[in-house]
Order: C-alpha cells, then sequence, then structure tokens
C-alpha cells in the first residue's frame, strides 16, 4: 500500500497520520454540524474537541502499549511515535469517553444528547483511521485465498509478516462497515426516540461487528483464553461493552416511557 506519502530530508509525512488527522476534523465537523442542527450551541464541539481528541489518543495508544508492552519496554522512545502506526480503538473510545464526560461537566452539556452527538463523528473519524491502518499495513488479516485478498509489497509497511502473501482486507471490512454505520448513525440522529438512543446504537453496533471481525486478523495483539476459547483483548473489551450498551438503550427507553 502507501505506508509514506513523501519524505524530504530527515522529515517523512507518514499516509497513517494524515489520515488519523483528517479523521479527527471530520469528525469533530460532521458531530458540530449535527450539534447546530439539533438546536445547540455554535462552535460548542469544537471548544471541546480538544479534550475528546487529546484523551482519545492517550486512551488509544496506552492501549496499544500495554499489549506490546515488552517490545516497548525495549525502545520506550517508540511509545511517543503514534504517526507510524499502533492505535487501539477500544482504548480510545473510553480514554474519549472519559475526555467527553470532563467537557460536560465543565459546560454543563446534557449528558446523553451530548453523546448523541458525539457517537456519528466518532464512527466518521474511526472510518478514516482504519483507512489509514490499510496504508501502514497494521491490523493486517489472516492468509486467504478469496478474489478480493489484498498483498502487502512495501517492505516499509507494519504487515512484514505477510509480505507478498495475500490477506483478508481487515482494514477495509472495518472502514466499509463504519461508514455505512455513520450514515445508520446520522439518519437516527433526526428520529431518535429519546436521548441516548444513538450513542447506544453506536456501542452496541460496533461491538457486534468488531467481535466477529477480530477472527479475519492476524497482527500481533493482545490474546486471552476464556473457558478454553482464545479471544483478542479487543474480543473481550466487545463482550464487555456489548451488553452494557444493551442494558443502556433498554434502561433509556423505559425511563422515556415512565410517566
Amino acid at each position: 500500500m502507501l505506508p509514506e506519502l513523501f519524505q524530504i530530508g530527515g522529515f517523512t509525512l507518514h499516509t497513517y497520520g494524515v489520515l488519523v488527522a483528517l479523521g479527527i476534523l471530520a469528525g469533530v465537523a460532521l458531530s458540530e454540524h449535527l450539534n447546530r442542527r439539533q438546536g445547540g450551541e455554535p462552535g460548542r464541539f469544537v471548544d471541546i474537541s480538544f479534550i475528546l481528541v487529546l484523551s482519545g489518543l492517550i486512551g488509544a495508544r496506552l492501549f496499544f502499549v500495554l499489549v506490546n508492552l515488552d517490545y516497548y519496554l525495549d525502545d520506550p522512545v517508540e511509545i511517543f511515535m503514534v504517526w507510524q502506526g499502533g492505535l487501539v480503538f477500544f482504548g480510545g473510545l473510553v480514554g474519549g469517553l472519559l475526555g467527553l464526560l470532563a467537557a460536560i461537566r465543565l459546560y454543563r452539556l446534557p449528558l446523553w444528547h451530548t453523546m448523541d452527538i458525539a457517537a456519528p463523528g466518532l464512527a466518521l473519524g474511526h472510518t478514516l483511521g482504519r483507512l489509514g491502518c490499510f496504508s501502514a499495513g497494521c491490523c493486517y488479516g489472516r492468509p486467504t485465498g478469496l478474489p478480493w485478498a489484498v498483498t502487502f509489497t512495501d517492505p516499509r509497511c507494519l504487515a512484514t509478516d505477510v509480505l507478498d502473501t495475500p490477506v483478508h482486507p481487515t482494514q477495509l471490512y472495518s472502514a466499509v462497515f463504519l461508514a455505512v454505520l455513520v450514515i445508520f448513525l446520522v439518519w437516527r440522529s433526526g428520529r431518535k426516540r429519546f436521548p441516548g438512543e444513538v450513542a447506544a446504537l453506536y456501542v452496541g453496533l460496533y461491538s457486534s461487528f468488531r467481535f466477529g471481525v477480530e477472527f479475519y486478523r492476524a497482527d500481533p495483539r493482545g490474546m486471552a483464553s476464556i473457558l478454553g476459547i482464545t479471544l483478542s483483548t479487543s474480543q473481550i473489551t466487545a463482550l464487555v461493552l456489548l451488553p452494557i450498551a444493551v442494558g443502556a438503550y433498554v434502561y433509556l427507553e423505559r425511563r422515556k416511557n415512565r410517566p
């Protein structure tokens, strides 16, 4: 693929970093648009975006470092080289949620309504981030003979374990799913029946998808055995978040119907 856009002297512009940055800008723009369309104070999501982005990036990187702790203990400087790849979305989701809760408290915003507005923007940013993963070669899939398999050939990419081997384009599976999810969440935002519905749908649907797509991935990541079944850390996280999302959806819907 294209891990580097160009190099000038000692400076290298990585495609992954560019797409992550574009994803952040696009996500903030979408949430700000939804905020204005639903009668929110203009500029509010732009104001809180710094908190969300910073906390999300810290959470995503911290999760990745913890999963690959042995590697980073050998070369701690690489912990800060986020432009080369190495972000775990669920870590970013948790970090971003903590940042969002802090921003909600700081600006005295309605909790569930604000989370509904943030969800489509987060999904859009994640969509472009997955395209960044594809360009960098991280999060690659298992070898396959399917006609839509992709082959990484650039030795500068992160898919060095499967160079010149056709593999599942798991990054593109995620990008396509997330793009469809963005459209659905935006559509639902104008038709939601209760505050928190969009956020709960986002977490529940993405967790379900992520649990499944992980079976097709082959990149090194944290694994654990539960009841004799080997699962990735992302699958375990998804198993935790899915019932929480379903429970929140049911609780918020019932609360709406209370007299």
